[in-house]
Order: structure tokens, then sequence, then C-alpha cells
């Protein structure tokens, strides 16, 4: 693949006019939907719009008539291309964290599905949690990551231990303060 290196752009955008630039810009939203999602996001960054398609992605991998063909690499797509176009760290934190709640509720509703299935939920979970401590937004999803990892403990290939594992790496200080209140 070719690369087109930053400093050739800039040295290109730069003999661009005003209007010249904002044209290009234009036509990239028109051609590129996922540039168009981006300056949305940008502009309407609490707007759930663009959330709302890509968890609808997401759900739509669990649905019943898939059950049998479940697409991590859509999933995990949808979360990167979602994560590209939006600046909102808390939407960013709620796609992961929705992901991971459809998959135990999957597993809830269905039954046992198989390890690749469980580390691909629990990486998933893994991350959402870094991101969310990382981001500093423990206090709005503390309660839902708690409840993922306590309904996901009778399920089977180790999956409950791991989750209970994250949880308390990440976010088992919260429940420290709580006692302590």
């Amino acid at each position: 693949m070719l690369k087109l290196k930053n400093s050739t752009l800039k040295k290109h955008l730069k003999n661009l006019t005003r209007e010249e630039l904002e044209a290009e810009i234009l036509n990239l939203t028109k051609k590129h939907p996922i540039v168009q999602e981006h300056f949305f996001a940008m502009l309407f960054p609490d707007n759930g719009g663009i959330l709302a398609k890509y968890k609808k992605i997401i759900e739509n991998e669990f649905s019943f008539n898939k059950r049998e063909i479940l697409r991590y690499p859509i999933m995990k797509k949808a979360i990167r291309d979602f994560s590209n176009v939006s600046n909102n760290n808390e939407q960013i934190a709620e796609i992961m964290v929705f992901t991971v709640e459809c998959g135990v509720d999957f597993t809830l509703s269905f039954g046992d599905i198989d390890q690749k299935f469980y580390h691909t939920i629990a990486s998933i979970y893994e991350q959402a949690l870094k991101y969310i401590v990382d981001n500093q937004i423990e206090d709005k999803f503390v309660d839902r990551c708690n409840r993922l990892m306590l309904s996901s403990q009778d399920i089977g290939w180790g999956f409950g231990f791991d989750m209970m594992d994250l949880y308390n790496d990440y976010l088992g200080h919260m429940d420290e303060v709580e006692d302590l209140e």
C-alpha cells in the first residue's frame, strides 16, 4: 500500500486557497461516509445517532438468526470505526461495554459457546475497562461493569474468572471506596 507522507500532504494543502480546501473537505465527506461521520461526531459530540448506528451493527451480530455465525471481526471493526470517528469518551466506552453486554446476554440466553467467543468478549471487556480508567470515567460505568462481572460467574471456559480478575484489576478499588463510605 502506498503511504503519503504528512509533510507532502501539508505542502499540498498550504498551496490550496481556503475555497479549494473547503471544496476538498466537502468532496471527502461526500465520497467517504466515515469522514462525514467524523465531522458529524466532532460538531455534535453528544448526539447519539452515530453511536446508535454502530451499536446496531454489533447487535445484529448477536441476533438469533446468526446464532451459529458470530463474526468477531465485524464487532471489533464497529468498535474501532466508531472510536475513530468519535471524540466522545463516554460514547466510546459505551460501545465497548455494550458489546460485552451483548456477549454475556447472548451466552445466558443460548448457553455455552466456545473458547474463542469468551476470549473475544473478555478481550473487549479489558479494552473497555482500560479505556474507562484511562479516561477517568469510572463513575459512569462501574455499576454496569460490575453487573457484567457478576452475571458472568456461572459461564464456562473460565470466562467468569477472567471477568472477575479483569474487573478487580481495573475497578476493584471502586468497591473498596464504596465500602468505606
